[in-house]
């Protein structure tokens, strides 16, 4: 891994703004001043990272950089968003909590790039599974898909958000991506139809016109940008680029992150025919009619082919457009009456059309991107938000208002959490604490969203009323609060205007059009246009409707509400509605939104960016110092360097802290069972007695705080150090109760392996058992002893040659390279005069080698093959039927082997199963007879076989001189053998141990 050296001649200022030798406002803008002066945007208040738009770019961004910050604390290496990002990721790790970073500032202070970087860190620090790289590419390309249709160019910034954006990143608990989930809020689609001058409208307009083939604006009647009404109404003709943006580009980045999301050609191709429609919507214009006060479009040709791109009737289309179908009464005394439009009316329904399709597609493409990371889990998420900044314009309407409002609600998050919130905390946990002032903007946020009498309350009052307009609506605001300390009246001749003094300055609203953009007003005859459309996207995004988000708390409270009224219907649990069908408007919709960003806000740990917009002319590294020392007062910078300046660092429950800790101590190790504030103090005495922290801790009623990071750093090393040791003990346990595991694993499995074999070696003796029965039985006495076979009598390697080198040797190059060795024994053999000699007879799979043991040489050989009968030239094998153990192998074209052993039945068994194999199942013949013919060496000869009651002398002939049941005499031409009564003929052989 790199190493991070610091760079002395860029180490200006200081990193962190606590660290300011003199705190005074003046010395913190100074700071700011000389380090964004020297290319240091990034500056740090403790926890709270403060960004500066550089508006070039400073190299500070890749792999390189990524590595520096992996897994390092603050004070390790200076501030970057990189920082802010590894640190969600590792309390997201260490502590099992959500975490959420909130990036604020006004627009054009770069806080959507800041969001772009921390998920580029966290896709490159997070695993690499093929899962886990399908959802992190999903994640970065969304970014460039909502960029296209939710950013435009402005006035302060040319890749302004013209919507807000909570991105949520699942982890799984290996620490990788696992999905995720985009919610969007209030696009600015008002943009489609109109843009201040020196403005464009978003982006994927451009791109569309500037990326298209020539092929595909043919397909999607495209024209120039300058020939399209919504492209240069207003004034705003001419602003068709903007500086640092290329279109043509932007527009391949668009389709490959469609079809990384899931929208493939074919959605495409719908997506980019009603985007051309929406264009070419607005230079539909109309006509008044012959009679009355009715509309017509004037030109048939363009409305065809509006009509064409959306899959829609053209007839349709103009009727929907210059009428209105109105229903009146109920059920079969309903009747519908169709309204004929005025060229206004049909030019408003025209723009509401064009409005309500981009802002369907647009949460279309978010539902997309969401489908495309789903996760049916439940698990721990960072989340970033990205939102749209304060703004302040020459004509501020109904979308600014919103605007700034959401950024109200943000501010006073900040305000709760760094500096209300912290400050009660140490009132409550009685720690020594002075006091220090800030603006709280908690009565603005309520002159906005507060019931029954707030902004947005009178908003959708008003709206209820059909005799509502925007006057009235002004004259019910001043009369309402004409007193607020935020709120103030614009005394003019035409009184159009009013004034809220939101926490970063006094914005004047124009109340005009306020009305019809809250209620947001859609004819159900467009809509049934749309739904009647052949294009399945466009019926899709509009007969789509998104689930309404109840609050659980607020509706259990009316459920007790009406049950104890009497209003609940117990049989059926249902009950009236809290809204009794009161339409939905723009402001309430956003409202709600609002109430569960903060909700999902306030459960995470917040890390906070901070973004400052150091001038208004989009210039590198100039410094507007008015402009900077007024963001810095209504971010409340200064406060929040005060609070940190004077507080503590890091603070945690008692219960939390030994739950981390607890391991390091040897007093609290292995387990605490004391309280845990006594533990905390026991762990913290320990941990002081090498360094001195005591003034760098109290304790709290319920908490411990630090004041410095340096102890926690400590704690944190000594932890990580004594989790690498239990580590390293559960290892070496783990590794010998494996090993031990393996070990008795492997004595069970040698011991099965060998009750299997021999179960095998058994089934195989007690086959070929049943065999050498089928063989001998009813032909041929039994002897006492070859009716007794043993488990390892099948083996047949008696003489244990199968292993020795010089006999392996001899039998490949005798037989064949494969051959091997399937029996070894010793053998009696009849000599041409009828005399016996010791031999080994030694069977392959297809040869039968006689041998004859000598000294061993100096070459390793130890004996000499004296005969080689393959199996084929076997003819058959001749027995008599009395107990002897001699038998006779007739041999085609040559002399026949005369051969007697007490191993006979094996022999015999087994040479026969080899045979029928080697000669592809053709059976061995054998024949039983007390007189057997045979030729020798000198010719015919005979063996004769003669049963005698008693055996009087021992026969020097006799292979069994020991214990002898047959004698054997050479007569001419023949042995003569003598043999002893042996068992019936019909007797079986048996299996025995040994």
């Amino acid at each position: 891994m790199a190493t991070f050296k610091r760079d002395l001649t860029k180490n200006v200022g200081v990193e962190d703004l606590i660290m300011l030798s003199e705190v005074s406002e003046s010395s913190l803008h100074e700071n700011l001043k000389i380090r964004y002066k020297e290319g240091l945007i990034y500056t740090s208040i403790g926890p709270v990272l403060i960004s500066m738009n550089p508006y070039k770019q400073l190299g500070i961004y890749g792999n390189d950089q990524i590595n520096l910050y992996k897994g390092k604390h603050e004070f390790e290496i200076p501030p970057h968003i990189y920082s802010i990002a590894d640190k969600a990721y590792r309390a997201l790790r260490s502590e099992g909590e959500n975490q959420c970073i909130i990036i604020s500032g006004e627009s054009g202070a770069g806080k959507t790039e800041a969001s772009k970087y921390i998920m580029q860190y966290i896709a490159s620090i997070t695993g690499s599974s093929t899962e886990v790289e399908r959802v992190k590419k999903t994640i970065l390309e969304s970014n460039p898909l909502l960029e296209a249709f939710g950013n435009a160019k402005t006035l302060r910034n040319n890749n302004s958000s013209r919507f807000g954006k909570y991105m949520e990143i699942q982890f799984n608990l290996g620490g990788d991506p696992e999905g995720g989930k985009i919610t969007n809020y209030l696009l600015e689609k008002s943009r489609v139809i109109n843009q201040t001058q020196g403005e464009r409208n978003f982006h994927i307009f451009y791109q569309l016109l500037k990326g298209s083939t020539d092929e595909e604006k043919k397909t999607y009647s495209l024209l120039s940008a300058d020939q399209y009404l919504y492209l240069t109404r207003n004034g705003s003709g001419g602003c068709f680029t903007a500086d640092g943006i290329d279109d043509q580009i932007g527009f391949k980045q668009t389709k490959n992150a469609m079809k990384v999301v899931g929208i493939d050609e074919s959605l495409q191709k719908e997506l980019f025919a009603t985007l051309s429609a929406i264009l070419l919507l607005g230079n539909l214009t109309f006509n008044k009619s012959g009679s009355g006060n009715g509309s017509v479009i004037s030109d048939k040709k363009l409305a065809n082919t509006i009509a064409s791109l959306m899959g829609i009737d053209a007839i349709v289309l103009e009727s929907s457009l210059v009428s209105r179908q109105i229903s009146t009464g109920q059920g079969a005394r309903i009747s519908t009456y169709s309204v004929p439009q005025t060229v206004e009316q049909a030019m408003y329904a025209r723009d509401a059309f064009a409005k309500a399709t981009y802002s369907k597609l647009f949460d279309y493409i978010v539902r997309k991107i969401n489908q495309s990371i789903e996760v049916k889990t439940i698990g721990k998420v960072i989340g970033v938000l990205d939102i749209y900044g304060f703004e302040i314009f020459e004509n501020n309407s109904f979308e600014q208002f919103c605007i700034n409002y959401v950024n109200e609600t943000l501010q006073q998050i900040f305000i709760d959490l760094t500096l209300k919130t912290e400050q009660e905390e140490y009132v409550q946990e009685g720690i020594t604490w002075i006091p220090v002032q800030y603006i709280n903007n908690k009565p603005c946020v309520d002159l906005i969203e507060k019931k029954p009498i707030g902004i947005l309350s009178l908003l959708d009052e008003e709206c209820l009323f059909p005799e509502g307009n925007d006057q009235t609506m002004i004259d019910k605001l001043n009369k309402h609060f004409s007193n607020h300390t935020h709120y103030s009246k614009v005394e003019r001749q035409k009184n159009s205007q009013f004034i809220i003094n939101h926490y970063a300055g006094k914005v004047f609203y124009n109340i005009d059009g306020f009305l019809d953009k809250n209620r947001d007003t859609l004819f159900n005859d467009l809509v049934t246009l749309a739904t009647s459309s052949s294009c399945a996207l466009l019926v899709e995004i509009f007969k789509y409707v998104a689930p309404i988000e109840v609050d659980q708390d607020q509706e259990k409270k009316n459920r007790d509400k009406f049950a104890k009224n009497g209003f609940a219907n117990n049989a059926a649990k249902t009950f009236i509605p809290t809204d009794k069908k009161r339409p939905i408007t723009a402001g309430f919709q956003f409202k709600n939104q609002v109430a569960s960003l903060l909700k999902s806000l306030y459960s995470c740990s917040p890390h906070y960016v901070r973004c400052i917009k150091p001038n208004s002319n989009m210039r590198a590294l100039e410094w507007d110092q008015s402009k900077c020392a007024e963001q810095v007062t209504y971010l409340g910078l200064f406060e929040n360097l005060l609070v940190r300046r004077a507080g503590y660092c890091y603070r945690q429950t008692f219960s939390k802290f030994m739950r981390r800790y607890y391991m390091i101590g040897k007093s609290t190790w292995p387990k605490w069972q004391g309280d845990a504030e006594n533990g905390v103090k026991l762990l913290m005495g320990e941990l002081a007695q090498n360094i001195n922290i005591k003034e760098e801790i109290q304790y709290g009623k319920t908490k411990i705080f630090i004041r410095n990071p340096q102890p926690l750093f400590l704690l944190e090393e000594k932890r990580n150090q004594r989790l690498n040791d239990l580590a390293t003990l559960i290892g070496s346990v783990w590794k010998m109760y494996k090993q031990r595991k393996w070990y008795l694993r492997t004595l069970a499995a040698i011991k099965i392996q060998r009750t299997y074999r021999g179960w095998l070696l058994v089934r195989e003796c007690v086959k070929l058992k049943n065999q050498s029965i089928s063989i001998f039985q009813n032909n041929k006495e039994r002897n006492r002893q070859s009716i007794k076979l043993s488990k390892a009598a099948f083996i047949g390697d008696f003489l244990s040659l199968s292993r020795d080198n010089y006999t392996t040797a001899t039998l490949k190059r005798e037989e064949s390279p494969n051959a091997v060795l399937q029996l070894s024994l010793n053998v009696s053999k009849v000599s041409r005069h009828h005399k016996i000699q010791k031999r080994s007879l030694l069977v392959t799979s297809e040869t039968i080698f006689t041998i004859s043991p000598h000294k061993p040489k100096k070459d390793g050989s130890w004996f000499a093959i004296k005969r080689k009968v393959p199996f084929s030239a076997i003819e058959k094998i001749s027995f008599s039927t009395l107990s002897d153990d001699f038998f006779v192998i007739h041999i085609n074209n040559e002399h026949d082997l005369c051969l007697e052993t007490n191993k006979k039945t094996v022999l015999i068994t087994l040479l026969s199963n080899l045979y029928s194999k080697h000669l592809n199942g053709k059976q061995l013949a054998f024949e039983f007879k007390d007189s057997i013919q045979y030729r020798n060496q000198k010719g015919p000869s005979e063996l004769k076989f003669v049963k005698v009651d008693s055996i009087h002398e021992k026969s020097s002939n006799s292979p069994q001189v020991n214990s002898p049941t047959f004698t054997a005499k050479a007569e001419k031409n023949s042995l003569k053998v003598s043999v002893l009564p042996g068992l019936a003929a019909e007797t079986k052989s048996i299996l025995i141990e040994k």
